[in-house]
């Protein structure tokens, strides 16, 4: 069963992750291009949990580092089912795979925001009127495992994208979301169209 954030609270609750006060307007990713996966045949049920994952906010943090990796696979596995990659996707406690599922993903890496500590210091004494930066790097690796077959397969992309962090960003709010969907977007392709060159999502499930 999907467990979905209704798109305005997922995105407010991404900007937290970069935000320590007032409201962002976040930028398009930079460096991964739009490309098209293969046809997918196999609409398989994906479980998701994180791993050695790290989030590092630079000033302080509001997310702990799982719920950081929670928030990538939330975007990353509703990304995907909005294409229909997969059927549907539900998100586990580590190591706590129910074996239900047609593939088992496991989401390592890190997640780094750069921000001046000066700069948010002086905008939270001025309530968010003066604004800030943060740039937010991504280094997403993921393993997935066949439930069936016991095989596994890896893949992994590099992403970043800055956000503006501003009392009236809060009018920016929907453009904000449309950047970040767009390049959880393109995030969800490259790490699909490497899964699946690799052989995964090709085998029909069996009967449910």
């Amino acid at each position: 069963m999907t467990s979905r954030l209704c798109p305005p609270l997922r995105s407010i609750a991404a900007v937290c992750g970069m935000a320590l006060s007032g409201c962002a307007y976040i930028t398009d990713g930079t460096k991964l291009g739009p490309i098209s996966p293969p046809a997918n045949t196999m609409k398989p049920m994906v479980e998701h949990t994180v791993g050695d994952f790290a989030f590092t906010l630079e000033g302080g943090k509001m997310v702990t580092s799982n719920l950081a990796g929670s928030l990538i696979n939330q975007n990353v596995m509703d990304a995907w089912q909005d294409k229909g990659y997969i059927r549907d996707h539900e998100a586990v406690e580590p190591g706590e795979f129910t074996g239900k599922a047609d593939y088992q993903l496991t989401l390592s890496g890190s997640q780094y925001g750069d921000s001046s500590i000066g700069m948010q210091i002086l905008s939270g004494l001025t309530l968010t009127l003066i604004p800030y930066t943060v740039t937010q790097s991504y280094d997403i690796q993921y393993t997935l495992a066949d439930v069936k077959t016991g095989k596994k397969y890896s893949g992994s992309i590099e992403e970043s994208n800055k956000g503006y962090v501003e009392l009236f960003m809060l009018f920016a709010l929907p453009f904000s979301k449309q950047n970040q969907d767009a390049m959880f977007g393109r995030i969800g392709d490259h790490l699909y169209d490497q899964l699946y060159r690799q052989g995964a999502f090709q085998t029909p499930p069996a009967a449910q």
